[in-house]
């Protein structure tokens, strides 16, 4: 594995770790904040565009960084709780709109993205294929 390669994949996984941490903050705090976004001009926050873009922007640095991964250890288990992770936004999204538990389940599943980024990078910095070619 090119060192160039190995350095980017941990890039995208930084980037994916970020931007599920910020789903999940954005999903569970948004609740909260929701009656003073109209005084500060935030209204748009609370588009559903904003949570599909969200979304679209996660699987994106989640598809790059683990198809990164998966050519360095071979291990598909980040790939899966990445999968489980933005089924389980895409599912609430789409049955629970406008239900109270909306934007928590949302945020659980950014959480199980950020994990999935973690292992990646753990199996990454562990892996000895790269090590027996260096």
């Amino acid at each position: 594995m090119e060192q160039y390669e190995v350095k980017s994949v941990a890039v995208l996984d930084r980037a994916g770790m970020s931007a599920s941490l910020a789903c999940a903050v954005h999903c569970a705090v948004f609740p909260l904040v929701l009656v003073v976004l109209p005084a500060l001009g935030l209204a748009w926050l609370d588009s559903e565009w904003v949570d599909w873009t969200m979304v679209l922007l996660a699987t994106g640095i989640a598809l790059s960084a683990h198809r990164g991964g998966f050519t360095m250890h071979r291990r598909c288990l980040p790939t899966s709780v990445a999968v489980v992770g933005l089924l389980t936004i895409v599912t609430t999204m789409c049955l629970l709109k406008g239900h109270a538990s909306q934007p928590y389940m949302q945020a659980s599943g950014a959480v199980v993205i950020a994990s999935s980024h973690v292992l990646n990078r753990h199996l990454c910095r562990t892996c000895t294929v790269c090590q027996e070619k260096g």
